[in-house]
């Protein structure tokens, strides 16, 4: 009786090192259930994608470190750079995870590369900007000053923290409870204050922005910014 040709795909040595998952399997002819030697199994290729993945952080301003966690599938190590200077490589798990504490300073990118047990690169690197791991920097969206005092309203998110320092000393905390919220200055807190205030925001788990200046303007003064 001729048997029916079936296209299968099968690799020995790929299903040793588990790079095959098998789909099925399938007799060539029903009068031949009795042979072993007639039976195909059906295989189907699913190369496993490596890649750092779920990166999260989360930051120490007493201890000035990052603590940074995430995936790497398919990788034995995580090597890891800040500022295009290797720091040293963190292992990962047999269930794919790894996570690192370090110490830096600046606002400078973080890049993640996953490595095979012999130090080669298997995924594409992770980069870790500073948008992820700090506060934004607050950008001035208009500022008013009446006799009364000064009014400043910034492009901030709702729970961040704004710092205002004069002269590098603080004299103003406000956390906000609404995105781009007002924040005020009385006459009286502007008395001798000339030039500019330098503004940092802060959020929990981040690392505080970079440092921006606000003018003091004049009585009777306003400025918008457009972009």
């Amino acid at each position: 009786m001729k048997r029916n040709k079936i296209l299968a795909s099968v690799s020995t040595a790929a299903l040793a090192l588990g790079m095959l998952t098998v789909i099925g399997k399938k007799q060539v002819n029903a009068a031949d259930n009795d042979d072993p030697a007639n039976i195909v199994t059906v295989v189907n290729y699913t190369p496993t994608k490596s890649a750092v993945t779920a990166v999260k952080t989360s930051y120490n301003a007493k201890t000035k470190s990052l603590t940074i966690t995430g995936k790497a599938k398919g990788a034995s190590k995580v090597a890891v750079s800040y500022n295009a200077k290797a720091l040293k490589p963190v292992k990962v798990t047999k269930k794919g995870q790894f996570k690192t504490t370090v110490k830096f300073t600046g606002y400078k990118d973080f890049t993640l590369t996953g490595l095979n047990a012999k130090g080669a690169a298997v995924t594409k690197a992770y980069v870790l900007a500073k948008d992820s791991y700090a506060a934004t920097k607050p950008t001035l969206l208009k500022s008013d000053r009446t006799k009364k005092g000064l009014t400043f309203t910034t492009d901030a998110k709702k729970k961040t923290t704004l710092k205002f320092y004069y002269k590098n000393k603080l004299v103003k905390k406000t956390k906000l409870t609404k995105d781009k919220q007002k924040v005020f200055f009385s006459a009286k807190s502007l008395k001798g204050k000339k030039g500019n205030f330098k503004v940092v925001a802060s959020a929990a788990g981040k690392k505080s922005s970079q440092a921006a200046q606000f003018k003091i303007i004049g009585v009777g003064q306003a400025t918008v910014t457009n972009y």
